[in-house]
């Protein structure tokens, strides 16, 4: 009683949207979108530190072997040598005044990079649509195929029941009631080879989905519509931002070459200090204006502006490779579709007139017109085309999923 009970809290519907949904959530990588935000903030800050003062704390006792000295003698007047051991310890002081707007593009390429970068995953995450696809409507045709054999078990096992019967009056050979029971072996061999891989299938699923999914799990068909016209790839978006990634670089290296300004100051002890004459240790101070312009880089810039545009070239042949590859795709899963569709319905009028059959033969086999052998190629036949129309009707249920996935609108 406590298995039985442990069992039935186990059953679970499951759909196919939940799958798309935890699929991303379960994904290992998922956690790189806050990985690769932590570190586009941390890069931004040290962007931000050029408008702090930059400070540099610099020393160094030297010994020289000649110094400045005043040869011209002046009565009444010594004017002393410096020493040839000299010493200092200064702090230099630079603090950006105006950089030619570098910052402000390196923050927005930064910004740039990072949007692309998590796009990116966003296109890698998108193919797991595609892996819960496979595996969940390969499920749903295993289930279909496995109803099947047993409603075929079924009806085996009430012709046995009435052949036994009819053996035990002496009005049925032995042989057409081995034929039957072979088959009912044969048939629920078969059921557990799909039971085997179904559970094969949901293992799987529940890896990729992060649940705990078992023989009780049931899986709810999808809805079987189109979602709409028009493409809505994540593939697209992360073109479009690559293509700004690279304007935002070719910004950043026109900034480059603008002038910049900046102030120094420079604060330090030492002998001599700023007055060379004066032999003792002294403080001194500095404090300037700079201006910084790169006005020939050898065309260095320009070259490597030429670089992004061809790399941005390159980006558009990838987007038309992608379109192409994709237009074909959407063409095939819309023919997929249609092919679909007119298989069921061949497949409903064959499944009719297959029942049909079947049951005028085992009315024969009843009465002992036909043997065991041809009830069974009867019953066989409506088995097939009851499989055939549970395939074509997953198969269908898939076509539109895949279109949908294909589209961007799974």
């Amino acid at each position: 009683m406590f298995s039985a009970t442990f069992a039935y809290g186990q059953v679970s519907t499951v759909t196919l949207d939940d799958c798309y949904r935890l699929a991303r959530e379960n994904y290992p990588r998922l956690s790189d979108i806050r990985h690769q935000q932590e570190i586009s903030d941390l890069k931004l800050k040290n962007l931000g530190t050029v408008w702090n003062p930059q400070l540099n704390l610099n020393g160094q006792a030297t010994y020289q072997s000649e110094v400045t000295k005043v040869s011209v003698p002046i009565p009444n007047v010594s004017i002393p040598s410096p020493a040839k051991d000299q010493y200092k310890m200064y702090l230099d002081v630079r603090q950006t005044i105006f950089d030619g707007g570098v910052t402000n593009a390196g923050s927005l390429a930064e910004k740039s990079a990072l949007a692309a970068d998590q796009q990116s995953l966003e296109v890698e995450f998108y193919g797991l649509h595609e892996k819960v696809n496979q595996l969940y409507f390969g499920l749903l045709l295993l289930s279909e195929s496995e109803e099947v054999l047993k409603l075929k078990n079924s009806v085996l096992e009430e012709r046995i029941k009435v052949l036994e019967s009819g053996y035990k009056n002496g009005t049925v050979a032995s042989r057409d009631l081995d034929l039957l029971k072979a088959e009912r072996l044969l048939t629920a061999q078969q059921i557990g080879e799909i039971y085997s891989e179904r559970l094969s299938n949901l293992g799987a699923l529940g890896i990729l989905t992060n649940q705990k999914l078992d023989e009780h799990t049931s899986l709810t068909e999808p809805a079987n519509n189109l979602k709409g016209e028009g493409i809505t790839r994540p593939e697209l978006k992360y073109f479009d931002l690559l293509g700004n990634k690279i304007d935002q670089n070719a910004q950043m290296l026109q900034k480059a070459r603008n002038p910049k300004v900046f102030g120094f100051g420079q604060a330090g002890y030492g002998r001599p200090g700023l007055n060379m004459l004066k032999n003792t240790f002294d403080p001194y101070y500095l404090v300037g204006l700079g201006l910084s312009w790169n006005i020939l880089d050898w065309k260095q810039t320009g070259r490597s502006r030429e670089i992004l545009e061809v790399q941005k070239q390159m980006i558009g042949s990838q987007r038309a490779a992608f379109d192409q590859n994709l237009s074909v795709s959407l063409l095939r899963a819309g023919e997929g579709i249609k092919k679909a569709e007119q298989l069921l319905k061949i497949d409903e009028e064959l499944v009719v007139l297959r029942d049909n059959i079947a049951k005028h033969s085992a009315s024969q086999l009843e009465n002992g017109t036909i043997t065991s052998a041809d009830y069974i190629v009867d019953l066989n036949a409506l088995t097939q085309a009851s499989i055939n129309k549970k395939s074509h009707k997953i198969q269908l249920y898939q076509a539109v999923a895949s279109y949908n996935t294909l589209a961007g609108k799974p």
